[in-house]
């Protein structure tokens, strides 16, 4: 079900409705109130994920990441929220696709005054009226792409998204340089095989183009294939080595695909690149942990917390992972401390119940 987003009640960013915590200032979210709806189109709530356990903080976490490959242009905060400087917002975007119209080139032959005239009914909002007038351009000029294109813009914003779609594959067997955002429109239409077939078909006229691997390992990544995704991700961060978004998300896929030494570096890099990542930080946590190497992933969430000490995924990951360490005293100190700093969490309360049974055993003689 496709819903809006939501915004926090204390710094005002805007945030998935999925998320559990604002992406700009850590304030729970249980309870906030939407923003007004988008002019773009919605993408799928997945549903807010309320761990439980040690592995359900990596899910959570991990369904937190997926959210971060939804696009190219991020959400813009709301203007009036005050600066802050924990988190790093740069890190926790996300965004919708099919891109913004293109810009106009002069029109020519049949259709053209329709085609003016559709175009700026759409730019003034009106829908309905833009497609009626593009549709005629269309039938007086069948053979111009950008016609088709901007058609298939007109009835996608109307609501007709498969008419916006037919509209795009005649504009892409018309002008290949539209492909691309045949292929986008498929994605976020939720026709995902279809979307890789023609990026594939991309692929196979212009393999060394950074922007398609990208796209298509982002969609492999969010099907959860993430051997591909990983093959992908990593061409387009060798064309953009200075985005810890895009190398976040080549991490992830490398260590669901299991390869958990070179995601273990990957991880790194993104530590270097942006220090305040929570979710990066989390995740080589779980890493190192499934490296069995304990002591290492609690030092690094250790380092994390001196520079963002009120962030209650560090606090939850560490009550984790010190939990799975056999230091149950500490893990509930810390299960303790994300329940305090996150009071509305939909585990706020089971975590506290947790720390109890913990602090409980550890008294038993």
């Amino acid at each position: 079900m496709a819903r809006q987003a939501v915004v926090c009640p204390k710094c005002g960013a805007l945030n998935r409705p999925s998320w559990e915590f604002c992406a700009r200032c850590n304030e729970a979210l249980e309870g906030a109130l939407p923003a007004q709806e988008r002019a773009a189109p919605a993408i799928a709530d997945e549903g807010v994920v309320q761990p439980s356990s040690a592995s359900a903080t990596a899910t959570a976490l991990a369904a937190t990441l997926a959210l971060l490959a939804l696009g190219v242009v991020a959400w813009r905060y709301a203007s009036q929220a005050p600066p802050l400087a924990q988190p790093d917002p740069s890190l926790f975007t996300f965004a919708e696709k099919p891109a913004d119209l293109p810009k106009a080139s002069p029109p020519t032959g049949p259709g053209e005054a329709d085609y003016v005239e559709g175009r700026r009914l759409m730019n003034a909002g009106d829908f309905a009226g833009a497609v009626a007038r593009l549709a005629a351009a269309v039938a007086a000029n069948p053979g111009n792409a950008e016609y088709h294109n901007v058609y298939g813009h007109a009835l996608w914003r109307s609501g007709d998204r498969d008419g916006a779609l037919a509209e795009h594959a005649e504009a892409a067997r018309l002008d290949p340089r539209l492909q691309m955002q045949y292929a986008r429109s498929l994605d976020i239409a939720g026709r995902g095989t279809a979307a890789i077939r023609e990026y594939d078909a991309i692929l196979a006229m212009n393999p060394a183009s950074a922007t398609v691997h990208e796209d298509l390992g982002r969609l492999l990544f969010r099907n959860g294939d993430y051997a591909k995704a990983a093959s992908h991700l990593q061409q387009a961060v060798q064309s953009r080595p200075d985005d810890p978004v895009l190398a976040q998300e080549l991490a992830y896929s490398l260590d669901q695909a299991g390869d958990r030494a070179q995601a273990a570096a990957v991880y790194q890099k993104v530590l270097s690149q942006a220090p305040q990542a929570v979710l990066a930080r989390g995740l080589l946590a779980e890493n190192l942990l499934g490296q069995g190497k304990k002591e290492e992933a609690v030092a690094l969430l250790q380092e994390g917390l001196k520079s963002t000490p009120t962030a209650p995924l560090l606090h939850r990951e560490m009550g984790s992972v010190l939990e799975q360490s056999g230091r149950p005293g500490e893990a509930a100190a810390a299960y303790r401390t994300y329940a305090r700093l996150a009071p509305n969490a939909p585990d706020a309360k089971e975590l506290r119940d947790r720390a109890a049974r913990l602090e409980a055993a550890g008294r038993r003689p």
